[in-house]
């Protein structure tokens, strides 16, 4: 009788081993393929006036560093498929030209002559939805380089919201432009210290109510 139930549960286990792995597949495999483009008007908030002293400024390509590079959430027609991510980062930081600074791509990882290379990698980019609201998290991992090495490493994380208007999946990808809008102030703002060589805080959150004061 005892081999009989212990036979069965191994079954049993075995079966839902089955069930779950073939579930989690279709959630992975199945779903709409949106296009991660960076738009600087989904924000708050404008760009504040631009800063009068800066640095130029070195943007390396974002590494995905996610956990789930597949999708950025569900919406109610199924998993949201997004690739492009690292690019869509990148345009993002590009941005920081609204904010009165000299930017440009490198691949090169070598102490800059002048100013700041910034290396960043995506740890957090995704969302959810409740009632008639699309909420999302964005979070970077970034490593500032100046003519001696590396300065600092800082985590930064932002969230963004907005009202669900047309049930599109395309409205998912605008809630994460939100976030990231809102974390551009406060890289902005560091870089005012980080180019006279000055660390800054290691931690900085951002959501759509913080103002992110000058110093």
């Amino acid at each position: 009788m005892k081999k009989n139930a212990s036979a069965g549960l191994r079954i049993a286990a075995a079966l839902f081993f089955v069930v779950t792995s073939s579930a989690s597949a279709t959630t992975t495999d199945y779903g709409a393929k949106i296009d991660m483009k960076y738009d600087r008007g989904a924000r708050e908030t404008f760009a504040l006036e631009p800063y009068r002293s800066t640095c130029p400024v070195h943007i390396v390509l974002t590494e995905d560093a996610r956990q789930n590079k597949e999708t950025i959430g569900q919406s109610g027609s199924g998993a949201l498929l997004a690739g492009g991510v690292s690019r869509w980062v990148a345009d993002g930081l590009g941005a920081l030209k609204d904010y009165g600074y000299v930017v440009d791509e490198t691949k090169s990882l070598e102490p800059p002559a002048t100013g700041i290379t910034v290396k960043t990698s995506l740890t957090r980019a995704y969302t959810w939805h409740l009632s008639v609201k699309i909420f999302s998290m964005v979070a970077l991992k970034a490593q500032f380089i100046d003519r001696n090495g590396v300065l600092q490493e800082k985590y930064y994380r932002a969230h963004g919201d907005k009202s669900n208007m047309w049930g599109a999946d395309s409205e998912y990808v605008t809630t994460l432009n939100y976030g990231l809008n809102n974390l551009l102030p406060a890289v902005a703002r560091d870089l005012q210290s980080l180019c006279k060589g000055q660390k800054v805080e290691s931690y900085t959150y951002s959501g759509p109510e913080e103002i992110v004061n000058r110093k």
